[in-house]
């Protein structure tokens, strides 16, 4: 692939948004763009450079990418505004398609991102119309009870059961005691092994804490119905990091039997993690971002400007005999 030309950008209303062009190469998409974004703290670079790889491949495509720090994320300035955090990500991200349209033409827009980034594209896609795909990974998840269960039973067989692993799980502690007849061991011991099938989001020790659901499962359909509605181009891509296996849609199960998986994609990675570690991993990602966006892109694309043809020079006989 041919080294990307990259070019710093400054924008937003007081020019303190940072972000890297990476223009396209070889043949265009007419007027689309893609958008990549941030993952919880990480700057505009990606776990594993993975913007970084994602945009330069998405240009030599034919897809100009911009991807951006937002405010008080890695090179941009911290806002001065009182806007809580997703607000001020959407005006944020809101400004970057600004700067795309007027600095490079570009009028409609790709947009990817993982963990929180999926979470910030759908809040963006929602607001401004001229989002017209968006790629999300490991974005909100909506697990059934069974799911859970399923996930803290694989968690607790894949230690070895040595004293110090049992003493750091109470309530393996509280069934060690559950046949010397203490009744309160017995009673903390129910309540910990029923507690992944109470209908909540993971707890604060949950590695997606930090992406856990805002809404319900309802809200979230929603949400996407509208995109849908509009015809946004909707994918969902999921990593075996929460759980190994995916069965039917697990990752989304409270919304197994909605409509919307009739025009939005799932897909889910049993050997690719949250932040695609590997390089096998990131080939596997990358590869699937490339073939979405290209797919939606074409799609989409505004019609490519007309060139004006030449009048043909009059001929001998209306030179002879002009009308």
């Amino acid at each position: 692939m041919k080294q990307a030309t990259e070019t710093p950008a400054l924008f937003g209303p007081e020019r303190t948004l940072f972000g890297m062009f990476t223009p396209a190469s070889g043949t265009t998409m007419p007027g689309v763009g893609c958008l990549v974004l941030n993952t919880g703290v990480n700057h505009r670079v990606g776990p594993h450079r993975i913007n970084v790889k994602t945009a330069r491949r998405l240009a030599a495509a034919g897809i100009p990418t911009l991807r951006f720090d937002l405010s008080g994320i890695g090179d941009s300035v911290a806002a001065r505004s009182a806007l809580e955090f997703r607000a001020q990500a959407v005006a944020d991200m809101k400004a970057a398609l600004d700067h795309l349209e007027q600095a490079h033409g570009l009028r409609r827009f790709l947009v990817f991102g993982i963990c929180s980034g999926a979470e910030n594209g759908l809040a963006l896609a929602l607001a401004d119309p001229r989002v017209v795909g968006l790629l999300t990974f490991d974005g909100a998840m909506f697990l059934t009870p069974g799911t859970r269960l399923e996930r803290k039973l694989r968690r607790a067989a894949a230690f070895p059961l040595n004293a110090a692993v049992r003493a750091s799980y109470p309530w393996w502690k509280d069934l060690t005691l559950w046949g010397a007849g203490d009744a309160a061991a017995r009673a903390r011991s129910l309540a910990r092994l029923r507690a992944p099938l109470s209908p909540r989001p993971p707890s604060d020790d949950d590695i997606f804490a930090a992406n856990a659901p805002q809404s319900s499962a309802a809200d979230h359909e929603a949400k996407l119905q509208a995109l849908l509605a509009r015809g946004v181009a909707l994918s969902m891509m999921f990593s075996a990091t929460y759980n190994a296996t995916d069965r039917q849609r697990d990752m989304l199960g409270a919304l197994r039997h909605s409509s919307v998986f009739e025009r939005a994609e799932y897909r889910f990675w049993p050997d690719v993690d949250h932040t695609g570690t590997t390089l096998a991993m990131q080939t596997k990602l990358l590869g699937a971002v490339e073939e979405w966006a290209v797919r939606v892109a074409q799609k989409v694309a505004l019609p490519a400007p007309r060139r004006a043809e030449a009048v043909p020079p009059p001929t001998r006989e209306k030179e002879l005999h002009p009308a």
